[in-house]
């Protein structure tokens, strides 16, 4: 709840409006696809990596260094999963939704998109115990 509210919303918000602005409000099929590339190479990345930090050294209080280790194990696998989901938000999201609603639309898939994460560090948290 923290990391979206302190940074995923604020970041979020910042996002839109830079690519609204990049590419002038425009929502052909083609500017649609620019969106959604430039997001899923630059913002996805980060995003994840910077979530899989947050989970491990806030919400487990785990040690840096472990945190580091782990991040190095599931980021590729956490990455690879986002680029089958994200994409097609993004594309409904660019596309469909006003500018104005686009973060809230956003958050609530996002939210979804922590719970899955959770569940996924936990399962794999318990089949390494």
């Amino acid at each position: 709840q923290i990391f979206g509210f302190a940074y995923g919303g604020p970041f979020g918000h910042f996002l839109h409006k830079v690519l609204d602005y990049i590419f002038k409000g425009k929502k052909d099929t083609k500017t649609v696809a620019k969106k959604v590339l430039l997001e899923q190479i630059t913002s996805s990345p980060w995003n994840n990596l910077l979530f899989l930090f947050y989970y491990g050294y806030v919400v487990e209080k785990r040690p840096f260094k472990e945190v580091k280790t782990r991040v190095k194990k599931q980021y590729l696998s956490v990455q690879l999963s986002a680029w089958m989901f994200w994409p097609v938000v993004g594309w409904i999201n660019h596309q469909y939704v006003p500018l104005q609603f686009r973060v809230i639309v956003h958050s609530f898939v996002a939210c979804c998109w922590g719970i899955f994460l959770n569940l996924r560090a936990r399962a794999m948290s318990l089949k390494q115990s």
